[in-house]
């Protein structure tokens, strides 16, 4: 077998086993991609924690609709607009730019909201629901880099047992 031809691993002529970058990325890629993505998400949230101003909002408008995906499907979404005084002293109107069954809030009722002083957009409802998705990220990470491990000292393992 020429040496230039790709391969994930195999034993030369002369016994010495070896293992091609190719199947090192393809052990660690998926854990590393997820790894990175969390990362990314819990980082963004935390720019938009850090950059948003908190101040108290007001329902004006609920707007409902039925869930039409798998994981909503006969549930109704809420999605509440807020009225809140902005960082040029007027007020002004946003809504979260999500939708929950959770946030079915009663107009007129009033929550504390984040929202950006240096542009009008949507306001941020804090809770453990803008980290959530980072962290289960990361879990699948965790999770994914057992089997990549073990895979790893497998494959270690194997080279060891060739020829010097």
């Amino acid at each position: 077998m020429p040496a230039s031809r790709p391969f994930l691993w195999r034993t030369g002529p002369d016994g010495k086993r070896e293992v091609s970058w190719r199947l090192r990325v393809l052990v660690w890629v998926l854990p590393g991609l997820l790894a990175v993505a969390g990362l990314l998400m819990l980082a963004w949230e935390g720019y938009r924690h850090l950059a948003s101003t908190p101040t108290e909002g007001e329902v004006v408008r609920v707007y409902a609709w039925q869930g039409e995906t798998v994981f909503d499907r006969g549930t109704t979404n809420y999605g509440p607009v807020f009225r809140y005084m902005w960082s040029d002293g007027e007020m002004t109107e946003a809504t979260s730019g999500s939708s929950s069954p959770d946030f079915d809030f009663e107009i007129g009722s009033r929550h504390e909201i984040r929202y950006f002083p240096a542009r009008k957009a949507n306001v941020v409802l804090p809770g453990a629901h803008n980290w959530l998705p980072g962290l289960v990220i990361l879990a699948l990470a965790a999770v994914t880099a057992v089997p990549a491990f073990l895979l790893h000292v497998k494959v270690q393992r194997w080279l060891a047992g060739g020829a010097a």
